[in-house]
């Protein structure tokens, strides 16, 4: 916790410190992994990542196959073949880790209309 951190605990009442901790610290990494799989787009985290384990498959069978091959042309074949399953697995990769980036910014928005929704209960009473 930063001083930023302290700072903003020691201005809230004791009732608003209690609800920030109910809602809990920033989750593990394995807990983030999971909650996308559970998420609204579970088909599609399941989706992306068959096919980034297809492309791993392939690229592992191209890589065996350009040190199997004595042919220059089908070495370069197998080895392109090889770059673009990597460079595929990449970017599912980055695109499953965007994925969660965006569900920890949704969480901590929701956070902040939570609090937001509080505040405004007071101003009101």
């Amino acid at each position: 916790m930063n001083e930023l951190d302290k700072k903003i605990r020691a201005a809230l009442s004791k009732e608003d410190a209690d609800a920030l901790d109910d809602l809990g610290g920033e989750p593990s990494m394995f807990a983030m992994v999971v909650e996308a799989f559970r998420g609204r787009h579970r088909w599609l985290m399941w989706l992306t990542m068959f096919w980034s384990l297809v492309f791993f498959a392939l690229s592992v069978v191209s890589a065996i196959q350009f040190f199997k091959t004595e042919d220059p042309r089908d070495m370069q074949l197998w080895g392109l073949g090889f770059f673009l399953c990597i460079a595929a697995v990449s970017m599912f990769k980055i695109w499953f880790w965007m994925e969660l980036v965006k569900n920890a910014i949704m969480r901590e928005i929701k956070r902040l209309e939570l609090q937001v929704a509080r505040l405004s209960g007071r101003i009101k009473d």
